[in-house]
Protein backbone atom coordinates (compact mmCIF):
# COMPACT_ATOMS: atom_id res chain seq x y z
CA UNK A 1 0.00 0.00 0.00
CA UNK A 2 1.46 3.40 -1.01
CA UNK A 3 2.66 5.59 1.82
CA UNK A 4 1.70 9.25 2.19
CA UNK A 5 5.19 10.22 1.04
CA UNK A 6 4.82 8.06 -2.11
CA UNK A 7 1.42 9.62 -2.93
CA UNK A 8 2.87 13.11 -2.49
CA UNK A 9 5.80 12.20 -4.77
CA UNK A 10 3.46 10.81 -7.41
CA UNK A 11 1.45 14.05 -7.34
CA UNK A 12 4.59 16.11 -7.80
CA UNK A 13 5.63 13.94 -10.75
CA UNK A 14 2.14 14.34 -12.30
CA UNK A 15 2.32 18.12 -11.93
CA UNK A 16 5.79 18.22 -13.53
CA UNK A 17 4.62 16.04 -16.43
CA UNK A 18 1.58 18.23 -16.94
CA UNK A 19 3.75 21.34 -17.00
CA UNK A 20 6.09 19.71 -19.52
CA UNK A 21 3.27 18.43 -21.74
CA UNK A 22 1.20 21.63 -21.90
CA UNK A 23 3.56 23.47 -24.31
CA UNK A 24 3.84 20.32 -26.45
CA UNK A 25 0.08 19.95 -26.66
CA UNK A 26 -0.34 23.69 -27.29
CA UNK A 27 2.28 23.57 -30.04
CA UNK A 28 0.48 20.62 -31.63
CA UNK A 29 -2.79 22.57 -31.51
CA UNK A 30 -1.19 25.59 -33.17
CA UNK A 31 0.40 23.40 -35.88
CA UNK A 32 -2.97 21.76 -36.54
CA UNK A 33 -4.69 25.15 -36.72
CA UNK A 34 -2.02 26.40 -39.11
CA UNK A 35 -2.51 23.40 -41.39
CA UNK A 36 -6.26 23.93 -41.38
CA UNK A 37 -5.84 27.64 -42.10
CA UNK A 38 -3.55 26.83 -45.03
CA UNK A 39 -6.19 24.55 -46.55
CA UNK A 40 -8.90 27.16 -45.97
CA UNK A 41 -6.75 29.80 -47.65
CA UNK A 42 -6.07 27.60 -50.68
CA UNK A 43 -9.74 26.76 -51.11
CA UNK A 44 -10.84 30.40 -50.75
CA UNK A 45 -8.18 31.55 -53.26
CA UNK A 46 -9.26 28.89 -55.75
CA UNK A 47 -12.91 30.00 -55.43
CA UNK A 48 -12.05 33.73 -55.68
CA UNK A 49 -13.78 34.05 -52.30
CA UNK A 50 -12.64 37.42 -51.00
CA UNK A 51 -14.63 37.12 -47.78
CA UNK A 52 -13.21 33.67 -47.15
CA UNK A 53 -9.71 35.08 -47.60
CA UNK A 54 -10.45 37.88 -45.15
CA UNK A 55 -11.76 35.42 -42.55
CA UNK A 56 -8.79 33.08 -42.88
CA UNK A 57 -6.47 36.07 -42.48
CA UNK A 58 -8.14 36.87 -39.16
CA UNK A 59 -7.63 33.25 -38.10
CA UNK A 60 -3.96 33.42 -39.07
CA UNK A 61 -3.46 36.59 -37.06
CA UNK A 62 -4.69 34.71 -33.98
CA UNK A 63 -2.35 31.81 -34.78
CA UNK A 64 0.58 34.22 -35.11
CA UNK A 65 -0.25 35.70 -31.71
CA UNK A 66 -0.17 32.20 -30.15
CA UNK A 67 2.87 30.82 -32.01
CA UNK A 68 5.72 29.73 -29.75
CA UNK A 69 8.38 29.05 -32.38
CA UNK A 70 9.83 31.05 -35.27
CA UNK A 71 8.93 28.47 -37.93
CA UNK A 72 5.22 28.59 -37.11
CA UNK A 73 5.35 32.37 -36.79
CA UNK A 74 7.12 32.66 -40.16
CA UNK A 75 4.55 30.48 -41.89
CA UNK A 76 1.63 32.35 -40.32
CA UNK A 77 2.97 35.72 -41.49
CA UNK A 78 3.62 34.31 -44.97
CA UNK A 79 0.08 32.94 -45.24
CA UNK A 80 -1.37 36.28 -44.07
CA UNK A 81 0.54 37.99 -46.88
CA UNK A 82 -0.55 35.31 -49.36
CA UNK A 83 -4.21 35.78 -48.44
CA UNK A 84 -3.86 39.53 -49.06
CA UNK A 85 -2.23 38.87 -52.45
CA UNK A 86 -5.01 36.57 -53.65
CA UNK A 87 -7.74 38.84 -52.30
CA UNK A 88 -6.33 41.64 -54.45
CA UNK A 89 -6.68 39.53 -57.58
CA UNK A 90 -10.35 38.76 -57.08
CA UNK A 91 -10.85 42.22 -58.61
CA UNK A 92 -13.66 42.99 -56.18
CA UNK A 93 -11.92 45.39 -53.83
CA UNK A 94 -12.01 49.15 -54.33
CA UNK A 95 -8.83 51.22 -54.47
CA UNK A 96 -8.69 52.11 -50.79
CA UNK A 97 -9.26 48.50 -49.71
CA UNK A 98 -6.74 47.24 -52.26
CA UNK A 99 -4.18 49.71 -50.95
CA UNK A 100 -4.69 48.45 -47.39
CA UNK A 101 -4.34 44.87 -48.60
CA UNK A 102 -1.03 45.68 -50.30
CA UNK A 103 0.25 47.36 -47.13
CA UNK A 104 -0.85 44.38 -45.03
CA UNK A 105 0.71 41.90 -47.42
CA UNK A 106 4.05 43.68 -47.60
CA UNK A 107 4.23 44.07 -43.82
CA UNK A 108 3.66 40.37 -43.17
CA UNK A 109 5.77 39.08 -46.08
CA UNK A 110 8.68 41.19 -44.85
CA UNK A 111 8.16 39.90 -41.31
CA UNK A 112 8.36 36.32 -42.61
CA UNK A 113 11.67 37.11 -44.32
CA UNK A 114 13.07 38.75 -41.18
CA UNK A 115 12.23 35.58 -39.25
CA UNK A 116 13.95 33.40 -41.85
CA UNK A 117 16.25 35.10 -44.34
CA UNK A 118 16.50 31.85 -46.33
CA UNK A 119 12.73 31.62 -46.87
CA UNK A 120 12.43 31.78 -50.67
CA UNK A 121 8.61 31.97 -50.72
CA UNK A 122 8.73 35.00 -48.44
CA UNK A 123 11.19 36.84 -50.68
CA UNK A 124 9.12 36.13 -53.80
CA UNK A 125 5.82 37.16 -52.24
CA UNK A 126 7.42 40.33 -50.92
CA UNK A 127 8.56 41.13 -54.49
CA UNK A 128 5.14 40.39 -56.01
CA UNK A 129 3.33 42.59 -53.48
CA UNK A 130 5.67 45.46 -54.28
CA UNK A 131 4.56 45.08 -57.89
CA UNK A 132 0.96 45.30 -56.71
CA UNK A 133 1.85 48.50 -54.87
CA UNK A 134 2.55 50.12 -58.23
CA UNK A 135 -0.89 49.02 -59.46
CA UNK A 136 -2.60 50.96 -56.68
CA UNK A 137 -0.23 53.95 -56.76
CA UNK A 138 1.36 53.13 -53.41
CA UNK A 139 4.95 54.24 -52.87
CA UNK A 140 6.97 51.69 -50.90
CA UNK A 141 10.19 52.87 -49.20
CA UNK A 142 13.19 51.63 -51.19
CA UNK A 143 15.44 48.95 -49.75
CA UNK A 144 18.83 50.11 -48.42
CA UNK A 145 21.60 50.47 -50.98
CA UNK A 146 23.23 47.13 -51.72
CA UNK A 147 20.20 45.06 -50.71
CA UNK A 148 19.56 42.01 -52.89
CA UNK A 149 16.76 41.95 -55.43
CA UNK A 150 13.87 40.18 -53.74
CA UNK A 151 13.01 38.30 -56.91
CA UNK A 152 16.63 37.26 -57.50
CA UNK A 153 17.05 36.23 -53.87
CA UNK A 154 13.98 33.99 -54.04
CA UNK A 155 15.10 32.23 -57.23
CA UNK A 156 18.62 31.85 -55.84
CA UNK A 157 17.40 30.21 -52.61
CA UNK A 158 14.83 27.77 -54.02
CA UNK A 159 13.85 28.09 -57.70
CA UNK A 160 11.76 24.90 -57.51
CA UNK A 161 9.48 25.97 -54.67
CA UNK A 162 5.97 26.03 -56.18
CA UNK A 163 5.34 29.65 -55.20
CA UNK A 164 8.73 30.81 -56.49
CA UNK A 165 8.57 28.79 -59.72
CA UNK A 166 5.00 29.90 -60.46
CA UNK A 167 5.63 33.62 -60.15
CA UNK A 168 9.05 33.34 -61.80
CA UNK A 169 7.60 31.51 -64.80
CA UNK A 170 4.76 33.97 -65.11
CA UNK A 171 6.99 37.03 -64.96
CA UNK A 172 9.60 35.59 -67.31
CA UNK A 173 6.94 34.61 -69.86
CA UNK A 174 5.45 38.11 -70.09
CA UNK A 175 6.50 40.16 -73.11
CA UNK A 176 4.73 43.51 -73.61
CA UNK A 177 5.84 43.52 -77.24
CA UNK A 178 4.56 40.12 -78.34
CA UNK A 179 3.93 36.46 -77.52
CA UNK A 180 4.95 34.75 -74.28
CA UNK A 181 8.69 34.28 -73.90
CA UNK A 182 9.80 30.64 -74.24
CA UNK A 183 11.94 30.61 -71.08
CA UNK A 184 8.93 31.50 -68.92
CA UNK A 185 6.69 28.97 -70.64
CA UNK A 186 9.32 26.29 -70.05
CA UNK A 187 9.51 27.11 -66.33
CA UNK A 188 5.75 26.69 -66.01
CA UNK A 189 5.81 23.43 -67.97
CA UNK A 190 8.52 22.09 -65.65
CA UNK A 191 6.57 23.19 -62.56
CA UNK A 192 3.41 21.44 -63.78
CA UNK A 193 5.38 18.25 -64.44
CA UNK A 194 6.95 18.34 -60.95
CA UNK A 195 3.64 18.96 -59.22
CA UNK A 196 1.88 16.21 -61.17
CA UNK A 197 4.65 13.73 -60.35
CA UNK A 198 4.63 14.68 -56.66
CA UNK A 199 0.86 14.31 -56.46
CA UNK A 200 1.03 10.88 -58.11
CA UNK A 201 3.76 9.76 -55.69
CA UNK A 202 2.21 11.10 -52.48
CA UNK A 203 -1.53 11.05 -53.14
CA UNK A 204 -1.91 14.61 -51.91
CA UNK A 205 -4.85 16.67 -53.05
CA UNK A 206 -4.91 18.97 -56.08
CA UNK A 207 -4.28 22.28 -54.33
CA UNK A 208 -3.77 25.96 -55.02
CA UNK A 209 -0.32 25.74 -56.60
CA UNK A 210 -1.38 22.82 -58.80
CA UNK A 211 -4.45 24.70 -60.03
CA UNK A 212 -2.64 27.98 -60.65
CA UNK A 213 0.35 26.33 -62.35
CA UNK A 214 -1.95 24.55 -64.80
CA UNK A 215 -4.04 27.70 -65.30
CA UNK A 216 -1.09 29.99 -65.98
CA UNK A 217 0.34 27.45 -68.41
CA UNK A 218 -2.90 27.70 -70.40
CA UNK A 219 -2.66 31.50 -70.29
CA UNK A 220 0.90 31.71 -71.58
CA UNK A 221 0.20 29.13 -74.30
CA UNK A 222 -2.75 31.26 -75.37
CA UNK A 223 -0.38 34.25 -75.67
CA UNK A 224 0.95 33.12 -79.04
CA UNK A 225 0.95 34.78 -82.45
CA UNK A 226 -1.60 32.27 -83.76
CA UNK A 227 -3.73 31.05 -80.83
CA UNK A 228 -5.82 27.90 -81.33
CA UNK A 229 -8.59 27.08 -78.92
CA UNK A 230 -8.86 23.29 -79.35
CA UNK A 231 -5.83 22.21 -77.31
CA UNK A 232 -6.36 24.99 -74.78
CA UNK A 233 -9.95 23.89 -74.20
CA UNK A 234 -8.73 20.36 -73.55
CA UNK A 235 -6.28 21.69 -70.94
CA UNK A 236 -8.97 23.67 -69.12
CA UNK A 237 -11.35 20.69 -69.23
CA UNK A 238 -8.75 18.51 -67.49
CA UNK A 239 -8.07 21.21 -64.92
CA UNK A 240 -11.74 21.73 -64.13
CA UNK A 241 -12.17 17.98 -63.72
CA UNK A 242 -9.67 18.26 -60.84
CA UNK A 243 -10.96 21.55 -59.39
CA UNK A 244 -14.39 22.50 -60.74
CA UNK A 245 -14.40 25.31 -58.17
CA UNK A 246 -11.39 27.08 -59.71
CA UNK A 247 -12.99 30.41 -60.59
CA UNK A 248 -10.26 31.77 -62.85
CA UNK A 249 -10.11 28.59 -64.92
CA UNK A 250 -13.88 28.74 -65.43
CA UNK A 251 -13.43 32.30 -66.70
CA UNK A 252 -10.62 31.24 -69.03
CA UNK A 253 -12.73 28.34 -70.31
CA UNK A 254 -15.44 30.84 -71.20
CA UNK A 255 -12.97 32.89 -73.26
CA UNK A 256 -12.01 29.72 -75.18
CA UNK A 257 -15.59 28.92 -76.15
CA UNK A 258 -16.38 29.41 -79.84
CA UNK A 259 -19.01 32.11 -80.32
CA UNK A 260 -20.86 33.40 -83.34
CA UNK A 261 -20.50 37.00 -84.41
CA UNK A 262 -23.57 39.12 -83.76
CA UNK A 263 -26.22 39.34 -86.45
CA UNK A 264 -26.04 42.66 -88.31
CA UNK A 265 -29.80 43.01 -87.80
CA UNK A 266 -29.07 43.77 -84.14
CA UNK A 267 -27.78 47.22 -85.13
CA UNK A 268 -29.48 47.64 -88.50
CA UNK A 269 -31.55 50.59 -87.23
CA UNK A 270 -28.66 52.35 -85.48
CA UNK A 271 -27.98 55.89 -86.64
CA UNK A 272 -24.20 56.22 -86.65
CA UNK A 273 -22.51 59.49 -85.77
CA UNK A 274 -18.80 60.31 -85.68
CA UNK A 275 -17.23 59.95 -82.25
CA UNK A 276 -13.45 59.93 -82.76
CA UNK A 277 -10.95 60.28 -85.58
CA UNK A 278 -7.26 59.50 -85.66
CA UNK A 279 -4.55 59.99 -88.29
CA UNK A 280 -3.51 56.96 -90.28
CA UNK A 281 -0.06 55.46 -89.80
CA UNK A 282 0.48 56.89 -86.31
CA UNK A 283 0.64 53.57 -84.44
CA UNK A 284 3.74 52.27 -82.70
CA UNK A 285 4.19 49.47 -85.24
CA UNK A 286 3.09 49.93 -88.89
CA UNK A 287 2.54 46.17 -89.18
CA UNK A 288 -0.13 46.14 -86.47
CA UNK A 289 -3.76 47.35 -86.65
CA UNK A 290 -4.04 51.15 -86.85
CA UNK A 291 -7.23 52.88 -85.61
CA UNK A 292 -8.51 55.69 -87.85
CA UNK A 293 -12.10 56.32 -86.73
CA UNK A 294 -14.83 55.48 -84.21
CA UNK A 295 -18.57 55.96 -84.69
CA UNK A 296 -21.29 55.50 -82.11
CA UNK A 297 -25.00 54.84 -81.96
CA UNK A 298 -27.57 53.35 -79.62
CA UNK A 299 -30.55 51.05 -79.34
CA UNK A 300 -32.93 50.70 -76.41
CA UNK A 301 -30.63 48.37 -74.48
CA UNK A 302 -27.14 48.87 -75.92
CA UNK A 303 -24.51 51.42 -76.81
CA UNK A 304 -22.94 50.58 -80.18
CA UNK A 305 -19.44 51.49 -81.36
CA UNK A 306 -17.92 50.90 -84.79
CA UNK A 307 -14.11 51.03 -84.67
CA UNK A 308 -12.48 51.29 -88.10
CA UNK A 309 -8.88 50.43 -88.96
CA UNK A 310 -6.63 51.49 -91.83
CA UNK A 311 -6.28 47.94 -93.18
CA UNK A 312 -8.33 44.71 -92.90
CA UNK A 313 -7.80 43.11 -89.53
CA UNK A 314 -5.74 39.94 -89.09
CA UNK A 315 -7.18 36.70 -87.71
CA UNK A 316 -6.32 37.74 -84.12
CA UNK A 317 -6.69 41.35 -82.97
CA UNK A 318 -7.63 43.50 -79.99
CA UNK A 319 -9.92 46.46 -79.32
CA UNK A 320 -10.40 48.43 -76.10
CA UNK A 321 -12.83 51.22 -75.26
CA UNK A 322 -11.93 53.14 -72.10
CA UNK A 323 -14.48 55.53 -70.56
CA UNK A 324 -14.18 58.28 -67.99
CA UNK A 325 -17.85 58.30 -67.18
CA UNK A 326 -18.01 61.37 -64.92
CA UNK A 327 -15.30 63.39 -66.66
CA UNK A 328 -13.37 63.75 -63.39
CA UNK A 329 -9.64 63.43 -64.23
CA UNK A 330 -8.73 62.79 -60.58
CA UNK A 331 -10.49 59.43 -60.28
CA UNK A 332 -10.17 56.07 -61.99
CA UNK A 333 -7.26 54.09 -63.37
CA UNK A 334 -4.62 55.77 -65.46
CA UNK A 335 -4.70 54.98 -69.18
CA UNK A 336 -1.50 53.33 -70.44
CA UNK A 337 -0.89 55.59 -73.47
CA UNK A 338 2.47 57.31 -73.65
CA UNK A 339 2.51 60.39 -71.41
CA UNK A 340 -1.20 59.99 -70.69
CA UNK A 341 -3.01 61.55 -67.75
CA UNK A 342 -6.40 60.22 -68.88
CA UNK A 343 -8.15 58.06 -66.29
CA UNK A 344 -10.95 55.59 -66.88
CA UNK A 345 -13.55 53.86 -64.72
CA UNK A 346 -15.00 51.52 -67.36
CA UNK A 347 -13.00 49.37 -69.76
CA UNK A 348 -14.47 47.35 -72.63
CA UNK A 349 -12.24 44.61 -73.99
CA UNK A 350 -12.44 42.48 -77.14
CA UNK A 351 -9.22 40.53 -77.66
CA UNK A 352 -10.22 37.77 -80.05
CA UNK A 353 -9.16 35.31 -82.73
CA UNK A 354 -11.66 34.49 -85.50
CA UNK A 355 -12.35 31.71 -87.95
CA UNK A 356 -15.20 32.25 -90.39
CA UNK A 357 -18.34 33.37 -88.57
CA UNK A 358 -16.98 32.37 -85.16
CA UNK A 359 -14.49 33.76 -82.67
CA UNK A 360 -13.04 33.08 -79.24
CA UNK A 361 -11.22 35.30 -76.79
CA UNK A 362 -11.58 37.76 -73.93
CA UNK A 363 -14.62 40.02 -74.20
CA UNK A 364 -16.20 41.96 -71.37
CA UNK A 365 -16.72 45.12 -69.37
CA UNK A 366 -14.78 45.81 -66.20
CA UNK A 367 -14.31 48.52 -63.60
CA UNK A 368 -11.10 50.41 -62.94
CA UNK A 369 -10.70 48.54 -59.63
CA UNK A 370 -10.78 45.15 -61.38
CA UNK A 371 -8.67 46.31 -64.34
CA UNK A 372 -5.81 47.13 -61.96
CA UNK A 373 -5.55 43.40 -61.29
CA UNK A 374 -6.23 42.18 -64.84
CA UNK A 375 -9.84 41.14 -64.36
CA UNK A 376 -11.42 42.20 -67.65
CA UNK A 377 -15.05 41.12 -67.26
CA UNK A 378 -16.14 41.66 -63.67
CA UNK A 379 -19.19 43.69 -64.74
CA UNK A 380 -20.39 41.89 -67.87
CA UNK A 381 -19.37 39.40 -70.56
CA UNK A 382 -22.41 40.31 -72.68
CA UNK A 383 -20.60 42.00 -75.57
CA UNK A 384 -22.06 41.74 -79.07
CA UNK A 385 -19.21 41.63 -81.64
CA UNK A 386 -19.23 41.54 -85.42
CA UNK A 387 -17.06 42.52 -88.39
CA UNK A 388 -18.07 44.90 -91.22
CA UNK A 389 -16.54 46.99 -93.99
CA UNK A 390 -14.48 44.15 -95.51
CA UNK A 391 -13.01 43.28 -92.11
CA UNK A 392 -11.73 46.82 -91.55
CA UNK A 393 -14.33 47.62 -88.87
CA UNK A 394 -15.31 45.98 -85.58
CA UNK A 395 -18.78 46.66 -84.17
CA UNK A 396 -19.23 46.32 -80.41
CA UNK A 397 -22.60 46.39 -78.64
CA UNK A 398 -22.39 46.97 -74.87
CA UNK A 399 -25.33 46.89 -72.45
CA UNK A 400 -26.26 50.39 -71.35
CA UNK A 401 -26.41 49.22 -67.73
CA UNK A 402 -22.79 48.04 -67.89
CA UNK A 403 -21.50 51.47 -68.92
CA UNK A 404 -23.93 53.97 -67.28
CA UNK A 405 -22.56 56.84 -69.39
CA UNK A 406 -23.29 60.52 -68.81
CA UNK A 407 -23.22 63.59 -71.03
CA UNK A 408 -19.81 64.49 -69.59
CA UNK A 409 -18.25 61.08 -70.37
CA UNK A 410 -15.10 60.95 -72.48
CA UNK A 411 -13.51 57.94 -74.11
CA UNK A 412 -10.50 56.39 -75.78
CA UNK A 413 -10.60 53.66 -78.41
CA UNK A 414 -7.48 51.56 -78.80
CA UNK A 415 -6.52 48.77 -81.15
CA UNK A 416 -3.73 46.41 -81.99
CA UNK A 417 -3.03 42.72 -82.05
CA UNK A 418 -4.59 40.41 -79.46
CA UNK A 419 -1.30 40.76 -77.56
CA UNK A 420 0.00 44.29 -78.17
CA UNK A 421 -1.76 47.65 -77.94
CA UNK A 422 -0.66 49.73 -80.94
CA UNK A 423 -2.77 52.86 -81.50
CA UNK A 424 -5.58 54.89 -79.98
CA UNK A 425 -8.14 57.53 -80.87
CA UNK A 426 -9.14 59.96 -78.15
CA UNK A 427 -11.84 62.41 -77.11
CA UNK A 428 -9.85 64.01 -74.29
CA UNK A 429 -7.00 66.46 -74.77
CA UNK A 430 -4.92 64.88 -72.01
CA UNK A 431 -5.17 61.30 -73.27
CA UNK A 432 -1.77 61.08 -74.95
Amino acid sequence: MPTRRMVRAMRIVSIILAILLVPTLAAADVARDLGLAREMLEDAAIRDDEEGLRLVRERLLRIAAEAADDRTLRDAHHLIALSAHFELYTGRRDLSTATRLVETGIRHADRAVRLDERFADGWMLSAMLRGSARNVGLTVPPDPAGSPSRFARATELDPNSPGVALFSGLLQSFDPAGPARPQGVKLLEQLVARLDADRAATGRRFGLWDANAHMFLVMVRRASNDPRSESLRADTTRLLAQRPDHAQTRQIAETLTDRRFADANAFANVTWEPALTDPANDGKDPKLPDVIAVERGATADRHWYRVTFREPLPRAFGVNLAFDRDGDPSTGMRWWGTGSTFRFDRLVTAWIARDGDRYFGAAGVTSDDAARFFRLANISTDIAITMTNDDRSVVLGIPRTALSLMDTSTMIAAGGSHLVWNDDATSASNSR
